[in-house]
């Protein structure tokens, strides 16, 4: 699996969705995207998943941030 991929989805896991004070669930919709994304966003060390550009952008659309500020922000 992709380095990248990992670096992404630990980033969300560490800062977005461990800070968040609601389900999963509620991430998900709040996010645009389907809880099950959300949970194989979290599950990246048990299991590989390889995140979309369409999905990550989905959840910087939601957190009104460019896909280039969040790049900046894991340093990539």
């Amino acid at each position: 699996m992709s380095h990248l991929s990992i670096e992404i989805c630990n980033y969300i896991n560490d800062e977005w969705i461990s800070k968040w004070n609601g389900s999963i669930r509620s991430f998900a919709d709040e996010h645009d995207l389907d809880e099950k994304t959300v949970r194989q966003i979290m599950d990246i060390k048990k299991k590989s998943y390889k995140i979309g550009l369409y999905t990550l952008e989905n959840m910087c659309k939601a957190r009104n941030i460019t896909l280039e500020h969040f790049f900046k922000q894991i340093k990539r």
